[in-house]
């Protein structure tokens, strides 16, 4: 069995400050994106929102998703990374932050998160990611 692009969903989170939200990740020794792999029949805004909870205690209010694009950005694993797939297929949901929401790490995914300027994203290692994660920025029309 040939191994495909697993769907999953990515948040960019802005702030007031027009800063995005990334965080390390220990597991992945990287940083990313709050994101995740979609589960069957999922859409796009219950994974997120999902994935939010799971990762953040984030709470998403549909009021605050800015947009969802059509255009998606994708990466490979590095080789032997996972059994099924042989990267992820990422739709991007662009979110207005609000303040009184929490954004606290609950599992592994996270150890820290940073509230970053869009342009700083290349200061960051972000492995694999990183063409993904810049053409996802421009399609949020945060970086040019």
């Amino acid at each position: 069995m040939s191994k495909i692009y697993r769907q999953a969903v990515m948040a960019v989170i802005i702030n007031e400050e027009a800063k995005v939200l990334i965080g390390y990740s220990p597991r992945d020794k990287s940083y990313k994106f709050p994101q995740g792999g979609l589960e069957d029949n999922e859409d796009l805004l219950t994974g997120i929102a999902r994935e939010l909870k799971e990762e953040l205690n984030y709470l998403l209010h549909e009021d605050h998703v800015l947009e969802v694009y059509q255009e998606k950005v994708r990466y490979p694993f590095p080789p032997d990374c996972h059994p099924l797939y042989m990267g992820q297929e990422l739709s991007i949901v662009k979110i207005k932050h609000r303040l009184e929401a929490e954004t606290i790490p609950q599992d592994d995914e996270f150890d820290r998160l940073l509230w970053i300027k869009p342009q700083e994203i290349s200061s960051y290692n972000y492995e694999y990611r990183s063409e993904a994660y810049k053409r996802a920025l421009e399609i949020c029309g945060l970086i040019h």
